[in-house]
């Protein structure tokens, strides 16, 4: 039996996008988002850069429903045992937006993350929730190491999800029953943010 506060039937329209150290969810995430956009479907959330290259003291954030790219200041945040890397107020209000935003109708959602903001009922839970109860495709990208809460959070009802564009793409078409070419790639956004 479901736990209150987790997922209980997502018809595969939950995804997980499990990655390691060595790979880029950021980039996977925003092709996928870029996609979306070029056939006119509407994706909200928010996808974080792991820019090597930019200030330590700053993350930059792309917020999907403006297509706008944000510089956010990094403020370690305990919570548990666990730290996220944001304010946790702050995600909690973007969380808020999603949540919003689902519930107005959009195509698909993008999480940047799964985390303990998220397992302790913060964050982007209720846009998850949200969007399972409104069978809204969402896609959150989650690390390896935090891939058995995401289980346990998500009650197993998720795709999982390798950390590389083909997977999302034929998750996208089994879910949307669009052809598998249908979705047209700019790369100059995504290259823009490298």
């Amino acid at each position: 039996m479901p736990t209150q506060g987790t997922i209980a039937d997502a018809d595969g329209d939950i995804a997980a996008l499990v990655y390691s150290s060595g790979d880029r969810p950021d980039l996977v995430l925003c092709e996928f988002a870029r996609r979306l956009a070029d056939t006119g479907q509407r994706a909200c959330g928010l996808i974080q850069f792991r820019d090597r290259s930019f200030d330590a003291t700053h993350r930059r954030i792309m917020v999907l429903d403006s297509w706008q790219v944000v510089n956010v200041a990094r403020k370690d945040h305990v919570v548990g045992n666990s730290r996220c890397r944001f304010d946790g107020d702050w995600l909690d209000r973007m969380g808020g937006l999603v949540k919003a935003s689902i519930r107005r109708g959009v195509d698909a959602v993008i999480v940047n993350r799964f985390g303990p903001l998220e397992a302790a009922g913060r964050g982007f839970r209720d846009a998850i929730m949200a969007a399972s109860e409104t069978e809204t495709p969402l896609i959150i990208a989650v690390p390896e190491f935090e891939f058995e809460r995401w289980t346990r959070f998500s009650n197993g009802m998720a795709v999982r999800l390798d950390c590389t564009l083909e997977p999302v793409l034929g998750w996208w078409n089994r879910l949307s029953g669009r052809d598998p070419h249908g979705l047209k790639l700019d790369r100059r956004a995504c290259e823009l943010l490298k």
